[in-house]
């Protein structure tokens, strides 16, 4: 007898694969694990910063050391979930099987979108757009001898106004990531579905979607259709998270709010003894009772002694085990008792804020906040990687303000377009980013160019994601490094 998972874990892609031999659900999983893990745009994770950049320790975790370790999360919460799903009958062991693997994929890829020094990255380019997007998009128009209104110009900049490293991951895994094709890693709509943390895009009525999970953009103008697709083979009439990218988002919670402190110690920010009295402080000033309030507040009382009851050392690695343990078996019983919730897409939360494992999560993010987030050696280079973002969008202005067959002609790396002016910098430029990128807007130029109401207005967006494309792929020491050479302050 079939299942739900039966209907929700599909291997269907935008393009069927050409191996014919994967046969199982199983392996066109496991196939999109490879997939991912292969790609150089996950590689570069190892040089984009989790909370320190540039950051010379080894054991301190980089955005591909807290991929692999999100993913160990994931699967260990899928696979406690997955017994219980057995066990009532709700889903057969392959589609468990292949449920682990969609979740440990998801929790791999899940930052694959994030610009050079992360979240403020993605505010450096969201910021940069906002005071300078518009100008330039009628400045463009102007060159191509058309007048905008408003609303295309506010529809122009909408995606860079709510630049994020979670639609941005859309376009790498879609597009960005190509072999031969127009279909990036031609990624299964279930791993794309269990990616997708938030389901709304720039051009709809945030009011007119019943979802908790409208707060960001989750895809942007460029990708709409591929969600859209993702929905349709999933049959949801409306937007709505699939239930794997639960699993993902707890994944992700848990082992950052975790590993920021253990690496706040290693570099000698934080003393651990007392980070630890003052976490455990800030935690019984909550009031928490019950069986998980009780283990919590026992985890934390013997990493603040450093020992446990009968004497033996209780080490970092004690607290995040115990820790995990507890967290992880939350989560998967929260995702048994609200199944229903989750299949609707309506939960909000598989660890809500006003549960003892949401307040002790709460308690590291707000100490982390307080004591390491805002120390001077973090802060100094978040600031110097938000000038350079800012500065290396100052250096691409130049093809923003510029007409489509301008564009197109520094493209081809002429040096006169066809009004006879010159280009001197444009076409240099060009030459800097990667070919793929280069290719996959020509394509979408293409598409968008055979569809009826098309402007050389339109143009202008898929310029702009180019840009953006570029700048965040690059790592924190490629985008001070590229800054400096345009600034002229290195050769």
């Amino acid at each position: 007898m079939s299942s739900i998972y039966g209907t929700l874990l599909s291997s269907m892609r935008f393009r069927p694969s050409e191996v014919k031999d994967r046969n199982t659900l199983l392996l066109e999983a496991e196939s999109d694990r490879g997939r991912l893990l292969f790609c150089p745009a996950f590689r570069r994770l190892q040089q984009k910063a989790q909370v320190f950049s540039m950051e010379p320790n080894a054991a301190v975790r980089s955005r591909l050391t807290h991929s692999i370790e999100v993913a160990q999360t994931g699967r260990y919460i899928a696979d406690q979930i997955s017994l219980k799903l057995i066990e009532r009958g709700l889903a057969s062991r392959d589609e468990c099987a292949a449920l682990t693997v969609f979740v440990e994929t998801a929790c791999l890829m899940h930052d694959i979108g994030n610009p050079p020094f992360g979240h403020f990255g993605e505010s450096a380019i969201s910021e940069w757009f906002r005071e300078n997007g518009r100008l330039l998009f009628e400045e463009a128009n102007k060159d191509n001898g058309l007048h905008v209104s408003e609303a295309q110009s506010a529809a122009a900049v909408a995606d860079f106004l709510e630049f994020d490293g979670n639609p941005q991951g859309i376009r790498v895994v879609t597009k960005l990531q190509r072999n031969t094709d127009e279909f990036g890693l031609n990624l299964t709509k279930t791993t794309i579905a269990a990616y997708l943390k938030y389901v709304r895009g720039n051009r709809q009525n945030h009011k007119a979607i019943n979802s908790p999970f409208i707060k960001k953009c989750g895809y942007f103008s460029t990708e709409e259709q591929i969600v859209l697709d993702v929905w349709s083979e999933l049959k949801y009439n409306s937007p709505q998270r699939f239930p794997l990218a639960y699993i993902m988002e707890a994944a992700d919670d848990i082992a950052y709010c975790i590993s920021d402190l253990e690496d706040s110690i290693e570099k000698g920010l934080l003393v651990k003894s007392i980070a630890f009295e003052e976490i455990r402080d800030d935690w019984l000033e909550e009031g928490m009772e019950g069986q998980d309030s009780d283990q919590i507040d026992e985890i934390l009382r013997f990493a603040a002694v450093g020992t446990r009851d009968d004497g033996r050392k209780f080490t970092f690695t004690d607290f995040r085990t115990s820790l995990n343990r507890l967290l992880v078996e939350f989560a998967a019983n929260q995702y048994i008792e609200f199944h229903d919730h989750i299949l609707s897409g309506q939960l909000p939360s598989l660890i809500p804020s006003d549960t003892p494992a949401g307040k002790i999560l709460d308690a590291l993010k707000g100490y982390c906040r307080k004591k390491v987030y805002c120390h001077e050696s973090v802060q100094r280079i978040e600031l110097a990687g938000y000038r350079a973002i800012y500065g290396l969008l100052d250096h691409f202005s130049c093809l923003l303000v510029a007409g489509t067959a301008r564009f197109s002609a520094a493209l081809e790396y002429k040096t006169k377009d066809a009004k006879g002016r010159s280009i001197i910098i444009e076409n240099k430029l060009l030459t800097l980013f990667p070919k793929n990128y280069i290719l996959v807007y020509k394509e979408q130029l293409e598409k968008i160019e055979s569809v009826a109401g098309y402007t050389l207005a339109d143009e202008w967006v898929l310029r702009a994601h180019l840009i953006t494309d570029f700048i965040s792929g690059m790592t924190d020491d490629f985008a001070t490094t590229s800054y400096q050479n345009l600034s002229g302050m290195r050769i």
